[in-house]
């Protein structure tokens, strides 16, 4: 049966690149390079079941997620920690702002309407330690003070320079780092570690209060693995304008990064996302979606072409190795 099919396969070559079988060199060489012939057929079997295969695996590989690169500026970031049980956030000279009612209303520091019916200061250096899973909000409006909005499940521990307990305030609060510039010019480097969902910036809508919090600079770059070697390959940057909103699918993706600030606008961050896409949501419903798809690897995955350019060449060398026997048989008449 096997060698039927390579047979078969033989004279459809011969058919296709010399002559009608019913012609008279049709059958001279097949008389006279059976071997040769039969090498050749068999060659562009394992060719096609190996074709088959790489574009499987290109398939394959053009659904797993991309890791992207972010490194924003922006006067907001929406962030749900992974752990239950997240790092301390420091502070300095900090002011920190809670409800005495809980409200079902959603706090956002930045709506004019916020109340902030009790307050605590501390000066000098602190940290909050935040309990249960939680939803953070970090917003800095221009060069102004530093507001971490905590939405947590369990109450919220606050902490001295010597790491004693001195405080536990609801589960929402408004942290406020009053002056960062003057931390700045101290020489003290506020920083935080992020390990979970992002969303950073938040589109302009008709709300007065609402055009606070906007993205205002920065970049994506997507990062995927090259088909062969399990080496990366980096796609060129999206370039992250004024107003912009980012978010990422699946709405948990696996993230790190960090929260800082310096003495220009808003906040930095620079983050690696694991997703299988980033969404750039702009003004009046605009959006840009970034994937890990085929046109980005044909452009960018080098190995990946190289290896089709080499694959494509194939059925090229199979028609130049006939048509040398073909002109060696011809010869021989002759």
């Amino acid at each position: 049966m096997f060698y039927k099919g390579i047979v078969l396969i033989r004279d459809v070559l011969l058919a296709a690149v010399v002559s009608e079988p019913e012609k008279k060199v049709f059958q001279d060489m097949s008389h006279q390079y059976p071997r040769a012939l039969h090498c050749i057929a068999l060659f562009l079997c394992i060719y096609i079941a190996i074709l088959v295969m790489f574009v499987a695996k290109i398939a394959i590989n053009s659904f797993s997620p991309g890791s992207f690169i972010v490194t924003a500026r922006s006067e907001r970031i929406e962030y749900q920690p992974e752990s239950v049980d997240p790092p301390r956030i420091p502070f300095r000279n900090a002011t920190l702002y809670w409800e005495e009612e809980a409200s079902a209303e959603v706090f956002d520091p930045l709506a004019s309407t916020s109340s902030k019916s009790q307050s605590f200061s501390h000066q000098g250096s602190g940290s909050l330690q935040i309990q249960g899973k939680s939803n953070i909000v970090f917003s800095r409006i221009g060069k102004g003070p530093l507001h971490v909005q905590i939405k947590s499940a369990g109450k919220n521990s606050v902490y001295d320079e010597n790491d004693q307990k001195i405080r536990t305030l609801p589960e929402t609060i408004d942290l406020v780092l009053n002056d960062p510039m003057s931390l700045i010019n101290q020489g003290v480097a506020w920083k935080y570690n992020i390990d979970g969902p992002l969303v950073v910036g938040r589109v302009p809508t008709y709300d007065a209060y609402q055009q606070n919090g906007l993205l205002l600079d920065g970049e994506i770059h997507m990062v995927a693995k090259q088909l062969l070697s399990g080496n990366h390959y980096k796609v060129d940057p999206y370039k992250l304008q004024l107003g912009d909103g980012l978010q990422f699918m699946p709405a948990d993706p696996k993230t790190s990064g960090m929260v800082t600030f310096d003495s220009d606008r808003g906040i930095q961050l620079i983050a690696i996302v694991e997703a299988h896409s980033a969404t750039i949501k702009k003004f009046r419903e605009t959006n840009l979606k970034i994937r890990n798809n085929l046109w980005s690897k044909l452009g960018k995955d080098e190995e990946l072409v190289i290896t089709w350019a080499l694959m494509l060449a194939v059925p090229g060398i199979l028609v130049f190795s006939i048509r040398i026997l073909y002109f060696h048989s011809q010869m021989k008449l002759k």
